[in-house]
C-alpha cells in the first residue's frame, strides 16, 4: 500500500496542503473543527510524517553515518551500543556500514553517507586505509567527522583512541611479575598502527628485564593464531602468554585447551573488551578497552562538532 502524503489528506478533505500541515501541528490558526477532520483522516489512513523532508527543511537529517571495518562479535556490538545511547538522547538516527576492510569499500561508504545528508560521520579505518586523503571531501563538505579506535597519523579530524601503550605496559609488567621468563606475545595485523604501538610498548617494556625471552607472532585472525600456537606449542615451553586483542585472546585460548596447558602454571594476559576473559578462564588477567565508553564519547565528541557547527580541533586525539 502507498503511503499517505499531505497531499493526500488535502485531496481527500478538500482543503490546501497548507492548512493539513498547519492543522497536524495545532496551529492556533485553524479551527478545531478543521483539526479535529485532518487528524481522524490522518489516523485512519497511517499518515506518517516524512522525518527526511522535515529535516531537509531544517538542513539537518538528524542521521549520523557509522563505518566500521568489519562487524564482529568483539568489540564492535559495545561500540554500537555506546553510540546508541547518545544518539537516541539526543534525537538523532543512524545507520551502520561495514567496509569490510576494504579501502574501496570504505571510500564507496564514506559516498554512501554524502549522497545520504547525513549531518555527521563516525568512522574506524580499514587495514588497507593507509591516509586519510579520501576523507578530506568530508572537510571541504564541512560533514563533521570522529575518527575512532583504528586510525592512521593525520591532522584533519578528531579521533578517539584508547591508550595503548600504557595498556601494554602495564600488561607486560603482569607477566614481568609473574616471574615470566620465556613470552610469547601475540598481535594482531603488523600493519595497523594500532599493533605498532602496542607492540613497541610491551617489546620496551619486557626489554628492561635483561633475563626474559620474548618470542612475537603476529595473526590477522583467531583461525591463524591456532595454526601458528600448534607449531610453536610443540617445541617451546612458555611459561607467560600476551594477547594483544579479545580476537587474538580467544585462538591463544584455543590452542592452550587443545594441549591442556590452560590448568598448569602459565600466566595469560591480555588487552580486552572485558566480557570475553571472564567467560573462557578465572585465571587469565586483562586490561580493559572498553568498547562502551568509546562509542559515548566518540558520540559525544561528534554532538559538540554539530551543535557547534564546527568540525572540531583535527589536533586533537582523544587517549581513553
Amino acid at each position: 500500500m502507498r503511503r499517505t502524503t499531505i497531499k493526500d489528506l488535502a485531496e481527500m478533505l478538500n482543503i490546501s496542503t497548507s492548512t493539513v500541515s498547519r492543522a497536524l501541528k495545532d496551529h492556533p490558526d485553524i479551527s478545531s473543527s478543521v483539526k479535529l477532520r485532518v487528524k481522524e483522516a490522518a489516523e485512519t489512513f497511517n499518515y506518517v510524517p516524512n522525518d527526511f523532508a522535515i529535516n531537509f527543511r531544517k538542513n539537518s537529517s538528524k542521521v549520523i553515518g557509522l563505518i566500521v571495518p568489519e562487524i564482529t562479535m568483539f568489540f564492535v556490538p559495545s561500540i554500537i551500543n555506546g553510540i546508541s545511547a547518545v544518539l537516541n538522547k539526543e534525537g538523532y538516527h543512524f545507520f551502520i556500514l561495514s567496509s569490510n576492510d576494504s579501502y574501496e569499500t570504505e571510500k564507496q561508504n564514506i559516498q554512501t553517507c554524502i549522497n545520504s545528508r547525513v549531518d555527521g560521520i563516525l568512522i574506524s579505518l580499514t587495514k588497507e586505509t593507509k591516509d586519510c586523503e579520501h576523507l578530506k571531501q568530508l572537510e571541504e563538505m564541512e560533514i563533521p567527522t570522529i575518527i575512532f579506535d583504528k586510525t592512521v597519523s593525520q591532522n584533519i579530524f578528531e579521533s578517539v583512541v584508547f591508550d595503548n601503550e600504557k595498556k601494554s605496559e602495564s600488561s607486560a609488567k603482569k607477566l614481568i611479575d609473574h616471574g615470566c621468563k620465556n613470552i610469547l606475545a601475540i598481535f594482531g595485523d603488523e600493519n595497523l598502527e594500532i599493533t605498532q604501538s602496542r607492540l613497541s610498548a610491551f617489546e620496551n617494556t619486557i626489554k628492561k628485564t635483561t633475563d626474559i625471552h620474548l618470542n612475537i607472532i603476529f595473526c590477522k585472525s583467531a583461525d591463524i593464531v591456532k595454526e601458528k600456537l600448534d607449531v610453536l606449542l610443540k617445541d617451546n615451553s612458555f611459561d607467560g602468554f600476551f594477547a594483544m586483542s579479545d580476537e587474538t585472546l580467544i585462538g591463544l585460548h584455543s590452542s592452550l585447551i587443545k594441549r591442556n596447558l590452560n590448568d598448569s602454571n602459565k600466566k595469560v594476559v591480555a588487552i580486552s573488551e572485558g566480557t570475553l576473559p571472564k567467560y573462557l578462564d578465572e585465571t587469565y588477567e586483562y586490561q580493559i578497552n572498553d568498547g562502551h565508553e568509546m562509542g559515548t564519547f566518540a558520540a559525544k565528541q561528534l554532538m559538540n562538532s554539530i551543535k557547534s557547527k564546527k568540525l572540531g580541533n583535527p589536533a586533537v586525539a582523544h587517549h581513553l
